[in-house]
């Protein structure tokens, strides 16, 4: 028999909003297979729980009835490397009418853009569809109090004040977002360019996802402070933060590390 790819969503529509179709055809008397959820995302976090995808029948059966799940070709997910399926079937019980069947994805694999997994499940009568974008998702939490210690490769008074330590706050401004009051560790509010210069602390915001640092937009009273190239920007599994600074105006440059108090 010819199998038949059913519409998710009009299937769901059918299911959810009427006893009957625009046909007038008895929805109620309808055997067939859905996914619970519909059409949903997979956002793998730090923690790298499995998706669980959820096969329901319209009707119960007194057997087994077993469901193969297939990759269609149209997938960008590799499996392997994205994620990993944990059985190329699923299996509603005798008596019950759904069950669950797991995607396992790859957290280190994933990344911010995505990729996309197009699940085909199937019996001999009928193959149902079922997408989804695999998606890397951080919990970012790096908020708190630091002890931060600056080592300079360049300002205008070295050698001396060569290294600074000093506590720092680092503020949650926003989902991901924060900021921090003496971006160049000190040098020009408690260093020596406080008082050759006249200068305050070096405010910034910078931004964390998935232990990377970034920032852009930032500047002190000469120019912009961007990122050193060739410098880390990253939180390590102990939640040590290093941050490679260089400020374009004069070129004064430094590794700034803030480890959790």
């Amino acid at each position: 028999m010819k199998k038949i790819i059913y519409s998710l969503l009009a299937l769901s529509l059918v299911l959810s909003c009427s006893d009957t179709d625009d046909h007038g055809v008895d929805v109620n008397n309808f055997d067939g297979i859905y996914f619970v959820d519909g059409t949903s995302d997979y956002l793998i976090d730090n923690d790298g729980a499995p998706k669980l995808i959820e096969l329901a029948s319209t009707k119960t059966s007194g057997s087994d009835r077993t469901y193969t799940i297939e990759i269609d070709e149209s997938s960008t997910a590799v499996a392997g490397v994205d994620y990993d399926l944990a059985s190329s079937s699923v299996t509603i019980p005798a008596g019950s009418s759904s069950a669950t069947f797991a995607i396992n994805g790859n957290f280190d694999a994933a990344t911010p853009e995505g990729v996309t997994l197009k699940l085909l499940v199937s019996d001999s009568d009928m193959t149902i569809v079922y997408n989804m974008g695999i998606f890397q998702y951080c919990v970012s939490d790096i908020a708190g109090m630091y002890s931060m210690t600056t080592t300079y490769g360049f300002h205008d008074f070295l050698p001396t004040f060569d290294t600074n330590t000093q506590d720092m706050e680092i503020v949650e401004i926003g989902e991901g977002l924060y900021s921090i009051a003496d971006f160049t560790g000190g040098l020009y509010s408690d260093g020596p360019y406080s008082g050759a210069y006249g200068t305050g602390p070096t405010y910034a915001e910078i931004t964390e996802n998935c232990g990377l640092i970034s920032w852009s937009g930032q500047s002190d009273p000469w120019g912009a402070m961007v990122p050193l190239e060739g410098g880390e920007n990253s939180v390590d599994a102990n939640g040590v933060i290093t941050i490679n600074w260089y400020c374009e105006g004069y070129g004064e440059f430094g590794e700034s590390i803030y480890t959790p108090l």
